[in-house]
């Protein structure tokens, strides 16, 4: 894994070149609880089985399990602390997939993993480069949870030479 350099505080830690394809990363944790689960679903996705025990449990889910815009959420979380808050990246085109695997549960903890699937210098931009991810969290025993692919801009560590 990629280590960071040291620069001081403010600065991009990680540039365009500190993203080689093939690079794997480790995002750390999250636990999430029946009242994160209940919390998000009351605010953005009120489904019963996000919001109540009793629906969940004679849901086709038979218990509660968070929406998959939550688990969306808490893994950009953790790909964003990781990766993204102490670089250059200059935003995203977006996503080119989201896939919701299997359904988080109440006390589950999503490990996040981002892999580098593609690395260039963008073709019209001189001094960025485009970088597109896979980012992963999978559950208890490895189980494969959500799936994202996004492509980023970040700025390049060397200057593109003057035109």
């Amino acid at each position: 894994m990629p280590t960071d350099t040291t620069e001081e505080k403010g600065t991009a830690v990680r540039h365009f070149e500190d993203f080689p394809e093939g690079a794997e990363y480790a995002l750390g944790t999250a636990r999430l609880t029946e009242q994160d689960i209940v919390e998000y679903a009351r605010a953005f996705d009120p489904m019963p089985f996000h919001l109540d025990p009793e629906a969940a449990r004679l849901s086709p889910f038979g218990g509660l399990v968070a929406s998959g815009w939550h688990t969306g959420a808490v893994v950009t979380g953790l790909f964003v602390r990781a990766l993204l808050a102490d670089s250059s990246c200059q935003g995203s085109y977006g996503m080119d997939e989201v896939r919701f695997l299997a359904p988080v549960r109440p006390g589950d903890t999503l490990h996040g993993t981002a892999a580098v699937e593609e690395a260039a210098p963008h073709p019209r931009r001189p001094g960025v480069g485009t970088v597109r991810f896979l980012v992963e969290a999978h559950g208890r025993d490895g189980v494969p949870l959500y799936r994202m692919r996004t492509r980023l801009l970040f700025g390049c560590r060397v200057p593109a030479p003057a035109v």
